[in-house]
């Protein structure tokens, strides 16, 4: 409820919103690589990046390491306006002051398990759609 009224308030799509959050999550990237990551078509991450930019939430870079390659990252006042709702990195942290190291530990790994068992389920669907695209 929270990605939807955030993406609401921003003025975007639950799928511009998911990408946001992985250029955030991330760092910067190419499109390239948030298509493969958001999981959608070259010419559907080119028109999510470009109502990005419009909303002046993400900006093309050039590579500093390639100035062929561009990059898109989050614009860096949006990091700063997210503050106000997510708090700052120590914020967050210290909601997890209540938890014992050896929960957090337990809380970590669960939750890495829940991203392999996604991550596993994601890669049978492909192998679906594979076996039914040859039908």
């Amino acid at each position: 409820m929270l990605d939807a009224a955030v993406a609401n308030f921003l003025g975007i799509d639950h799928t511009a919103y998911r990408c946001l959050d992985v250029i955030d999550q991330e760092g910067p990237m190419t499109a390239g690589l948030l298509a493969q990551r958001a999981r959608l078509s070259p010419g559907a991450t080119t028109a999510v990046i470009d109502r990005l930019e419009q909303r002046g939430l993400v900006r093309r870079v050039r590579d500093a390491e390639d100035r062929r390659r561009v990059l898109v990252e989050v614009r860096p006042d949006v990091r700063k306006d997210a503050e106000q709702l997510y708090g700052t990195p120590e914020e967050g942290a210290k909601a997890f002051d209540i938890y014992s190291d050896k929960q957090l530990e337990f809380l970590i790994g669960f939750l890495r398990g829940s991203v392999a068992f996604q991550e596993e389920r994601m890669r049978r669907l492909e192998e679906l759609k594979a076996r039914n695209a040859g039908r």
